[in-house]
């Protein structure tokens, strides 16, 4: 149970990243044009 609650802590902060890094990515993509 340990073990699974620590992939998913892992799991929540690589998609929270991937949603930043498309946030991000979407605002410089808007700020070039």
């Amino acid at each position: 149970f340990r073990r699974l609650s620590k992939d998913y802590e892992l799991y929540t902060t690589i998609s929270e990243a991937m949603i930043y890094g498309s946030l991000i990515r979407l605002m410089t993509r808007r700020l070039a044009s």
